[in-house]
């Protein structure tokens, strides 16, 4: 053995010493990087958004509160027997889970419950006559847990955009929307 190879040999240790803390530093970083992008993911609609006072067909009024945190999407939808949203009528609070997909895409599937509460008088004598839920013994202001039945889990398309604190969206249950139609019951302002 000379000089030389012990020298290189020497060298070569010394080199390893640097490189695989560099390696392991590398790995450290993109996996850091990694989760930063995957938490990045839903960053844009995450948030309470809420729409104007809006009419329906019916002149009730409504307003439609989404709340979008991790994957998780609860609704608040008010319904007033009024024009203005000045009278109570019913509140449904809704769960979902949702999942982001390509660029403007999300996907929704639908929870398995959600609350209904009458607000009024009227909501009231309504829900025992029907059974609303399949449920008797309503009371004002009081919530039941209704089922989604059938319908759980089923898997909801929506397109959006965003501009400002603007959000536009545009659901449908069997196919992905292309494009999304503006009216006051899918324009919602970032709360």
């Amino acid at each position: 053995v000379t000089f030389h190879t012990i020298s290189q040999s020497f060298a070569m240790e010394d080199k390893m010493k640097y490189f695989i803390p560099m390696i392991i530093l590398s790995f450290v970083l993109l996996s850091c990087a990694k989760k930063d992008e995957e938490k990045d993911t839903t960053t844009e609609l995450e948030g309470t958004w809420k729409t104007a006072c809006y009419t329906d067909d019916d002149n009730n009024s409504l307003i439609f509160t989404p709340t979008f945190a991790g994957n998780v999407l609860t609704i608040t939808d008010e319904k007033h027997s009024d024009t203005s949203c000045a009278t109570d009528y019913r509140l449904i609070e809704e769960s979902h889970t949702f999942a982001m997909g390509d660029e403007g895409k999300v996907t929704i599937t639908l929870g398995s419950t959600f609350k209904r509460t009458p607000q009024s008088d009227s909501a009231v004598s309504s829900y025992n006559t029907n059974n609303k839920c399949d449920a008797t013994g309503w009371e004002k202001n009081t919530a039941k847990t209704c089922s989604f039945g059938e319908d759980a889990g089923t898997t909801v398309y929506c397109l959006y955009a965003i501009s400002g604190t603007t959000l536009y969206m545009e659901c449908n249950n069997s196919v992905q929307p292309t494009s999304i139609t503006i009216d006051a019951g899918n324009t919602f302002t970032k709360q």
